[in-house]
């Protein structure tokens, strides 16, 4: 009786005046979201991929500028427009992960150097992983969560307050690592659509997006590409990852990610759009000087009153450009073994060591049977590709992935220096930072290869990706110190007495898990673990005719007194396959 006098009352509430009414809708326009939502001293969280939710940025900069609001910004990725509120002085505090300008390229931000200089923002730096790890533990409601990042960096030190180690309460003999939580005042976040009460799809991968807006004390704002019916939402359920009950407003933004690209996760009648390259290579040359930013801003943020003038300065041929994708861009690249013409046999010392890099990959993958290569980000991942397409000419199958959740794509044009919509068209698999640094590369079971650049390594391996001896800011961790929890590493870097310094001026990631660093000079070897780097082959230098000399001009540019291997080889020169490979990549990504 009890259960159905339930159902008599759950069905009779109908009868109640307004049930069946649709709630309120939280849809308004993005200024009066961004007036209504973010006040000054306020924690805020940006989501939306590299770069952030560039139009709502746009809108807090009009709404905040010549004032002090003084936020303080939680953002993995500081790149574009976000740059721009360190610029006008809107921030007081940055929590990061990186901090880039990107556009062909990345390199370390003049904005964020000049920040770091003057300390006129309080920084924390934490590697992508740790960041999300504390953002998960907000959005638990719980004080801290545990990591396997942070430990033995200099990061761990400079967070004191807000990591500590422990030893494991279970019994196991490593120490534990802990972050504490963090709860944004208020998340913003662009997705691909809402309905009117803010449930909505976001564009994949889902990288660092997830977690920060279900940590929110406050609430989310959403800014989407268009407004959908609640239907719509029903039919696509399961790719909806922020909920109506969280979100305070929905914005429309078309092209709200701009300068940089949104995938669609499989939506119908929806428009993806790649990254505006021109767009930010002229936003890069306005970061050189303060007077041309200053102008810049002017020009494309405060005189651009909404986001349809921003379209509207932009240009529709532009607009349209930019949403000319097509499923068939993400096909698989097949070396024209062929037709691609004889090489010349000259090689440079990066072309040299790039090459030499991809053999110790497939050495390394060949070895240990590693499933998965992390491919850093720069112009060091094309070593990756030389050794992918050597993998998968002898039939052996991996997977490359990224940091940001792209598991199992191809190679695509740009794709070293910005997120390619075509290549994430070509993924196997779309997840989260979470998933793949915390997991598939960190994790108890991984099979990963982790492939990296770096500022500066020393004896032991040990990685420099955030500041110079001479206190210059770098990009920071990214996902570096996350990577050096894979199985293997293998770094690659120019050589110099700088770039081998005796003594690193910070650790952003130790190197415990390093086993091999090709340099432009030579290849160093050492065990896993605390053991020191060694010197085990010489790169070829036409100049130098004995192996004698070049062991010299190694050591001459090392920064500490250089051990030799039993047995030191001078490497061999490229094949033309090598160099016919590497010289059809190069163009591939550029």
């Amino acid at each position: 009786m009890g259960a159905g006098l339930g159902c008599a009352i759950i069905m009779n509430m109908s009868d109640v005046t307004g049930y069946n009414r649709e709630p309120e809708s939280k849809l308004l326009p993005l200024k009066e979201a961004v007036r209504r939502c973010v006040k000054p001293g306020m924690k805020l969280h940006l989501a939306g991929g590299i770069g952030g939710p560039s139009a709502a940025i746009c809108e807090i900069i009009r709404q905040y500028h010549g004032t002090t609001p003084n936020f303080v910004l939680i953002q993995s990725t500081v790149s574009g427009h976000a740059l721009n509120l360190l610029h006008c002085n809107l921030v007081k505090k940055l929590i990061f992960s990186a901090c880039a300008d990107i556009s062909t390229s990345g390199r370390p931000s003049k904005i964020m150097q000049k920040v770091w200089a003057e300390k006129s923002v309080e920084l924390e730096n934490w590697s992508l992983c740790s960041l999300q790890q504390r953002l998960i533990a907000g959005a638990l409601g719980v004080s801290f969560m545990p990591t396997r990042s942070i430990a033995r960096s200099s990061m761990a030190l400079d967070n004191k307050e807000s990591f500590q180690e422990i030893d494991d309460p279970f019994g196991g003999e490593a120490k534990v690592g802990l972050v504490q939580a963090i709860n944004p005042d208020i998340s913003i976040v662009h997705g691909c659509v809402a309905d009117e009460r803010g449930n909505t799809i976001l564009p994949v991968p889902y990288g660092d997006d997830l977690w920060g807006p279900l940590a929110s004390s406050n609430g989310v704002l959403v800014t989407v590409e268009r407004i959908v019916p609640a239907d719509f939402i029903k039919k696509y359920a399961a790719l909806v990852k922020i909920p109506c009950h969280i979100v305070r407003a929905v914005s429309v933004a078309p092209l709200g990610l701009h300068p940089f690209s949104l995938a669609n996760p499989g939506i119908s009648g929806f428009s993806a759009y790649e990254a505006d390259t021109e767009f930010l290579e002229d936003l890069h040359r306005a970061f050189s000087d303060s007077q041309k930013l200053d102008a810049w801003i002017k020009e494309w943020v405060i005189d651009c009153a909404t986001p349809k003038d921003y379209l509207n300065k932009l240009g529709s041929q532009r607009v349209k450009a930019l949403k000319q994708i097509t499923i068939e861009g993400a096909e698989r690249h097949d070396f024209p073994v062929t037709s691609a013409p004889e090489p010349e046999l000259y090689s440079s010392s990066e072309e040299m060591m790039l090459i030499v890099a991809a053999r110790e990959i497939t050495k390394s993958v060949l070895k240990a049977k590693h499933r998965n290569i992390l491919m850093g980000a720069g112009s060091r991942a094309v070593a990756v590709l030389l050794a992918y397409y050597q993998l998968r000419a002898k039939g052996y199958e991996l997977e490359l992935i990224t940091g940001n959740g792209q598991i199992g794509y191809e190679p695509q044009p740009a794709e070293l220096a910005i997120q390619s919509v075509a290549g994430v068209y070509s993924s196997k698999m779309l997840t989260d930072t979470i998933t793949t640094h915390g997991v598939f590369v960190g994790g108890r079971n991984n099979k990963c290869l982790s492939v990296l650049g770096a500022g500066q390594i020393d004896r032991n391996g040990n990685l420099n990706s955030t500041t110079t001896a001479e206190g210059q800011f770098l990009v920071g961790s990214g996902g570096a110190n996350d990577a050096a929890n894979a199985r293997e590493v293998i770094v690659i870097l120019n050589q110099s007495r700088d770039r081998f310094p005796e003594t690193l001026p910070y650790t952003t990631c130790p190197g415990d898990k390093v086993t091999t660093v090709v340099s432009t000079m030579g290849v160093f070897t050492k065990p896993i673990g605390k053991a020191e780097l060694r010197l085990a082959a010489c790169l070829p230098d036409p100049k130098l005719p004995s192996l004698e000399d070049k062991i010299k001009r190694v050591q001459d540019n090392c920064g500490w007194l250089l051990k030799l291997a039993d047995k030191v080889e001078e490497v061999a020169r490229p094949t033309p396959d090598e160099l016919k490979l590497l010289r059809w990549l190069v163009p591939l990504r550029l």
